[in-house]
């Protein structure tokens, strides 16, 4: 698949320039290196921390403790042919640094045959380097595990490079770079749209993302994190599905995150979320970053089961009492 933002030169530079810098931060070259090594000294941080409280053992287990959550939502302007159209949620799977190389992710995913699978970024663990090929090699099992009747799309996530989408499209993934595919049941159509990372990039591009979209068409989008969620409701987005803040990754008894990485409201950061007219829903993420640690914010993977028409009026009371506490629909507590 050819995509006109790749080929987009004023896209294509800022992101290259971009990772460029960000790169050269990395390894050292650039003043502001000292980011990364206060990152690579917390990470040394917790990892004695946990040694020395004997934690370590489980903060590496819960890592592997994969829940699948369902979450049904329902849109108005959802076509009834699109009525119990089911998306395979991952996000955040960083997979250089899956403790069990992807494996119990695919002991559920293989279970789960669906519509649709999206892939709202973050493939890598480590944040520069060329070494990216090695790691998509064995983000590909996982990928081949995954049936999905209208395939499988993806975005790009703030550790992600530019030069990896090639490779995932062979691998199955159809990338969106501030753009739009459109999916069909019948003479029915919705909009899936995706746009680059809005987190460190910020090249996202909602504008051009929906410039083919209709008024009247129901509109799913795909962005990493949630920090565009109030210009996405603007925009008329029906759906909004990211990720990028682990749920706060190690969190306090009841879920309840200490660090989220992302300048969102507390609301957006895990679980089912509304922004105006517009319904979200944030991942906890399947993989983790910094250490192999999560404490009270087990890893997730997420199937969304779509439904046309409104809150059945017996629902919308008890929606409206948990906005902002972060239950979803399958009565799991992702925040208390």
């Amino acid at each position: 698949m050819i995509h006109e933002s790749t080929k987009d030169r004023d896209y294509r530079k800022t992101r290259l320039r971009l990772q460029t810098e960000k790169s050269l931060a990395l390894s050292g070259a650039a003043s502001t290196s000292e980011r990364h090594g206060d990152m690579r000294a917390i990470s040394a941080a917790v990892d004695n921390l946990l040694k020395c409280t004997g934690f370590q053992g489980r903060a590496r287990r819960n890592c592997l403790d994969y829940r699948l959550e369902r979450n049904e939502v329902y849109l108005p302007d959802l076509p009834a042919a699109f009525d119990g159209y089911t998306i395979l949620h991952l996000s955040d799977m960083h997979a250089d640094g899956l403790v069990d190389g992807g494996e119990g992710i695919m002991r559920i995913i293989e279970t789960l045959p669906c519509d649709l699978a999206v892939l709202t970024g973050d493939f890598s663990f480590e944040e520069s380097g060329d070494y990216f090929e090695h790691l998509l090699e064995g983000l590909a099992p996982v990928i081949r595990s995954i049936s999905a009747r209208d395939g499988i799309f993806g975005i790009l996530g703030n550790h992600d490079l530019l030069e990896m989408v090639p490779q995932l499209e062979r691998m199955g993934v159809q990338m969106l770079l501030n753009e739009a595919a459109l999916l069909q049941r019948g003479t029915a159509e919705m909009v899936l749209a995706g746009v680059d990372d809005p987190h460190f990039y910020k090249c996202h591009d909602l504008k051009k993302a929906l410039s083919k979209a209709a008024s009247d068409q129901c509109i799913i989008l795909l962005s990493h994190s949630p920090e565009i969620a109030e210009e996405a409701s603007r925009c008329g987005v029906d759906f909004y599905l990211c990720g990028h803040t682990h749920g706060g990754q190690v969190c306090l008894p009841g879920g309840i995150a200490v660090f989220t990485n992302s300048t969102c409201l507390r609301r957006y950061v895990s679980g089912s979320w509304k922004c105006g007219a517009m319904q979200g829903y944030t991942s906890r993420g399947t993989g983790f970053s910094l250490a192999a640690a999560r404490f009270f914010c087990p890893p997730e993977i997420t199937l969304h089961t779509l439904r046309s028409g409104s809150l059945p009026s017996e629902f919308c009371g008890q929606v409206e009492e948990h906005l902002g506490r972060l239950f979803n629909f399958a009565g799991h507590a992702v925040f208390a």
